[in-house]
């Protein structure tokens, strides 16, 4: 039995929960019963970060490798589909998430609090994360899905939008990013259109909804 230990808010558990979802996989998500900087959770993850997927005794790190490790168990449906060509851009469109979207929206949650807030940090990281969305609509295929068929660019894409939509685009009035081109507009589109990824959007968004009480002391 596979089992995944972390929170749904976090947009990398999202990320391998609608991957898992996709492929019709059972996988129970649950925090660390200690916490992630127990011992007992180091031993499984030494970065004590979240996700962690336990299978057949061993433990597997990162997101982006839990999502490919289903892909070579589950094969079908596929993650990666097509080519080479066509697998590389679903790994590009996932990469430009993670390395330039991401730490750029990041950056901004940190700047939420106005107490503390540094209006030029928010400032040049709202400038990057513009530019780095707009060329990430660049990249995606012009169809419904990120990469033309659903796949890994989806999963990861997907929490990531949703992530900056319920926090720094209501405090910080950052622009929506599914409304940043014709072809992102388009993805949004279909995924609330979908009944797998429809579904998703609202319950991903709740674990964000009870994940920013808990910050926030509700």
């Amino acid at each position: 039995m596979m089992k995944l230990y972390g929170a749904l808010a976090s947009p990398y558990v999202a990320r391998v929960a609608l991957a898992a979802r996709y492929k019709k996989l059972d996988l129970p998500i649950e925090m660390p019963a200690a916490g992630l900087k127990s011992a007992e959770y180091l031993a499984k993850n030494p970065f004590g970060k979240m996700p962690t997927l336990e299978h057949g005794g061993r433990c597997i790190i990162e997101s982006e490798v839990i999502c490919e490790y289903l892909e070579e168990l589950y094969p079908a449906p596929s993650l990666l589909p097509g080519d080479a060509l066509a697998r590389a851009h679903v790994r590009t469109i996932s990469r430009v998430v993670d390395l330039y979207v991401g730490p750029e929206s990041s950056a901004m949650f940190r700047q939420m609090n106005p107490a503390t807030r540094d209006d030029d940090a928010v400032a040049a990281a709202t400038a990057k994360l513009s530019d780095h969305v707009r060329v990430l609509d660049g990249l995606m295929s012009g169809g419904s899905w990120a990469a033309g068929e659903f796949s890994l660019a989806d999963c990861t894409l997907l929490p990531r939008v949703i992530l900056i939509q319920k926090t720094v685009m209501p405090v910080l009035g950052v622009a929506d990013p599914a409304q940043a081109g014709p072809n992102l507009a388009a993805w949004w589109g279909r995924v609330n259109e979908d009944p797998m990824t429809a579904a998703f959007v609202p319950e991903y968004g709740a674990a964000l909804d009870a994940f920013l009480a808990r910050l926030r002391g509700g």
